[in-house]
């Protein structure tokens, strides 16, 4: 768990930050000293700061004198405070006077001083292929579809075909660089991202490719620090039903390190770090309204993705990878963006940034490019220097175009112009394309770099035990050392239960119609036997009231179902970001559920019981209500297991179908052979 600055320290909306005052491209906090190590740069820190921001050490000094203990790099604490700053307006991000390079610079001092270990890392890849396994091939339905289920039973056996998305990618991008990835929709931009971050679900990569994070193998980086190469995808998945400083404050408190600075409490240093990220993306004015979704309203679609790369800043992630993340953001938005992840980078984050339409300005923010073609690398080098590239190889660029339009101009042959003369020289297919690549001086410079690189991390154990020592620090207490998460199972249950109850306080709604419409189902079954005589006459109508009783209940738990499957992709992103154990949110779910469940039954219970006539004694209804109130527990674990088995509603619903007629059949409650 890195404790730098998170992803976010720069400005989209910061207070006092004129964007063109930020600090020169050249500063870096981070650089790599002859031996491979990371070592902070005061020069760095120094500049950082913008010349209108008014940082001096003088300020560092104050802040620090009026801060009677720092947590230690051992985690140890010399005493604690309060809060962060000091009572400095510039930096408190509740304030208008908020200075964010302020605020910046003295985080870092403090991180510094407190002997915080934050390390970052680069990538290299090489030789790298990656395939995906699809479905067998899909036919158009007809009427004759059902009579030819039985002849297609053995495409289910069938070993699925694979196909070759990525082929063959070599590049070098080290610690605090940005690298652009272009490419039409289709030509493996996605999917180069989600290997790079080490999402490999439904992808393989080929024998002999080569993926490592300053000399750490891929498998060992992603099972051990899952949360520090994190990739972000294009749609937005949050719980429409919270709010945006309950989603932020979750992310927060997820990845809040065991040692912090100044030795502040956990739930004060998450709350600060919320503040000031929720200033920076311009999102205080909508802390307490819900994120929402296409049927929730909510906050717009511009701050909907706002709230999504603040709760990825969050996590403090050393490597991103962001997967068109600026679809939905106007251009002065998406700019602020860029320039928020270049500013970051100085501090030693990584960027992996895939964007369909670049504007120039954009572009001049990166610092490497690589161009994809039909699955093909056509280009991976300086961003500045792709341009005269491409035109070297004869392809003429509009002198009002911009780079990133051209460089994805030329992978399509219905917009890509030949220069003069160069009509039969320029390559046309993906294939000419990366044999010209491959044959080029900018190639053989990348090649130069990669063993450059690997001559700086010849193995994994230096790095590694750089990682682990910084990941063990920022652990709670009982967490495994070789665990990714960086709080413990107990705590994350805790804040997924919360988590859990803030989701139904805000969609009290819901709430509310499942207990009226099980006050109105009681009251229609119950009238139904009201007045029934206690005598043996009535034996099958009691017996009526209780089957039903148990069906009803029963069923009431079906929508776990539709829950499980909304939830889905965002637990499985936030698994992804190394929040919280997936286990965690299902045991939370049950937890949370127990009393509403127990609410629902009994109103349902009360009503049905005492209008169906049965007897009037409290130790027969206890045991009526238990029998009741265990069956709405035990469906629902059954329907919730339906769910967590399938991969969509519909096949859920199928299963589930089927389950309730079978176990409706064995109830034991059946209808006599005269009155059927």
């Amino acid at each position: 768990m890195s404790t730098a600055p998170p992803a976010s320290d720069i400005s989209i909306h910061s207070a006092n930050h004129d964007p063109q005052s930020a600090p020169p491209e050249s500063s870096a906090a981070v650089r790599l000293n002859p031996s491979g190590d990371y070592v902070e740069d005061d020069e760095a820190i120094r500049t950082l700061s913008s010349s209108e921001s008014g940082i001096d050490n003088a300020h560092i000094a104050s802040v620090l004198s009026q801060t009677p203990g720092h947590a230690l790099g051992d985690g140890t604490h010399l005493g604690r405070r309060d809060n962060i700053g000091g009572g400095d307006p510039a930096v408190d991000p509740t304030k208008p006077e908020f200075n964010l390079y302020k605020w910046t610079q003295m985080y870092m001092k403090l991180i510094k001083d407190s002997g915080i270990k934050s390390p970052r890392t680069g990538v290299t890849f090489k030789d790298l292929s990656v395939s995906g396994s699809g479905a067998a091939m899909h036919y158009q339905n007809t009427v004759l579809s059902p009579l030819m289920v039985p002849f297609r039973l053995r495409e289910h056996f069938r070993k699925k075909s694979e196909k070759l998305i990525l082929r063959n990618f070599n590049g070098d991008l080290k610690v605090g660089e940005m690298l652009i990835v272009l490419g039409r929709p289709g030509s493996g931009c996605s999917t180069f991202l989600k290997t790079i971050s080490g999402e490999l679900h439904g992808l393989r990569k080929k024998e002999g490719s080569i993926i490592h994070y300053n000399g750490i193998p891929q498998d060992i980086f992603s099972k051990e620090f899952r949360g520090e190469a994190i990739y972000s995808a294009e749609e937005e998945q949050h719980f429409a039903h919270l709010t945006v400083g309950q989603t932020l404050r979750f992310a927060a408190a997820a990845r809040t390190p065991s040692v912090r600075i100044m030795g502040v409490p956990r739930k004060v240093f998450s709350e600060h770090i919320t503040k000031v990220v929720m200033t920076i993306f311009g999102l205080n004015h909508t802390k307490d309204t819900k994120v929402g979704d296409d049927y929730v309203r909510g906050v717009s679609g511009g701050e909907r993705k706002r709230v999504s790369l603040a709760e990825l800043s969050l996590g403090g992630a050393q490597l991103v990878c962001w997967d068109n993340s600026t679809r939905g953001l106007d251009a002065a938005t998406a700019l602020e963006f860029t320039r928020a992840l270049k500013v970051s980078s100085r501090v030693g984050m990584t960027h992996l940034l895939a964007i369909y339409q670049a504007g120039q300005a954009i572009y001049d923010q990166f610092d490497k490019a690589i161009v994809l073609y039909e699955g093909r690398q056509i280009y991976f080098g300086p961003a500045k220097s792709a341009k005269t590239y491409f035109e070297d190889m004869g392809w003429f660029c509009p002198p009002r175009e911009t780079t990133g339009n051209f460089l994805t101009s030329v992978t399509n042959p219905d917009e890509r112009r030949p220069r003069k003369g160069f009509e039969a020289k320029v390559p046309r297919t993906a294939l000419e394309f990366e044999q010209y690549w491959l044959q080029s001086q900018i190639f053989k410079d990348l090649q130069n770099e990669i063993k450059q690189s690997e001559i700086e991390h010849p193995g994994a154990s230096k790095a590694l035990t750089k990682q682990r020592e910084a990941h063990h620090q920022a652990q709670a207490n009982y967490v495994r050392k070789k665990s990714p998460y960086t709080i413990s199972l107990f705590m994350q249950l805790r804040l997924c239960t919360i988590r859990a109850y803030q989701r139904m306080w805000g969609d009290k709604a819901s709430t509310i119609a499942i207990i009226i419409s099980q006050v109105v189902v009681a009251l229609i079954v119950g009238s139904i036997f009201f007045g029934t005589p206690n005598t043996t006459d009535s034996f099958f109508a009691k017996s009526s009231v209780l089957f039903f009783a148990i069906l009803l209940n029963g069923l009431t738990s079906i929508n776990e179902i539709i829950g499980t499957d909304v939830q889905r992709p965002i637990v499985a992103k936030h698994v992804s970001f190394a929040y919280y154990h997936a286990s965690a949110e299902a045991l939370a779910g049950v937890v949370a559920e127990i009393p509403l469940k127990f609410m629902t039954a009994a109103v349902f219970d009360v009503i049905l019981y005492f209008l169906g006539g049965l007897r009037k004694e409290p130790a027969q209804f206890f045991i009526f209500f238990l029998f009741t109130f265990m069956t709405m527990l035990t469906m629902s674990a059954i329907f919730r297991t339906v769910a967590a088995a399938t991969k969509t509603v519909s096949q859920a619903m199928a299963y589930a179908g089927v389950m309730i007629l079978a176990i409706t059949i064995y109830t034991g409650f059946t209808i006599q052979k005269s009155y059927m």
